[in-house]
């Protein structure tokens, strides 16, 4: 909210604006990613649901279902994945935002207030 309310999204702040969306988007993945792992009954329905919303998204379809699952369906291949996603590949991701992030914030002169 303090974004908004200081118009930090305004030139010459709005590349640091897009880095925080994509923080934000890495924490759901990551939220999404993590709730495959404990290989339940509940995260096996879930995460079939997600692919099957996956599935209806407009130009990427059953590409994007495949990439995410590895598969036709929700198997061994896909916990693999979304465990080396959880573990390794999303959270160096998101060092590597979150660094520029705060670079960024330091290079504009810091959090203030509206411009």
């Amino acid at each position: 909210m303090r974004v908004f309310y200081h118009g930090a999204y305004k030139p010459p702040r709005e590349f640091n604006w897009v880095v925080g969306v994509v923080l934000l988007f890495l924490t759901i993945m990551l939220s999404f990613t993590g709730y495959l792992l404990p290989w339940d009954q509940i995260a096996y329905w879930a995460i079939t649901i997600g692919a099957n919303m996956a599935n209806y998204a407009p130009i990427l379809n059953r590409p994007s279902q495949l990439l995410l699952l590895g598969g036709i369906e929700v198997g061994q291949n896909t916990l693999l994945r979304f465990y080396v996603l959880h573990v390794i590949l999303m959270p160096l991701a998101a060092a590597i935002f979150l660094a520029v992030h705060f670079w960024r914030i330091r290079k504009d002169g810091g959090i203030s207030g509206p411009l």
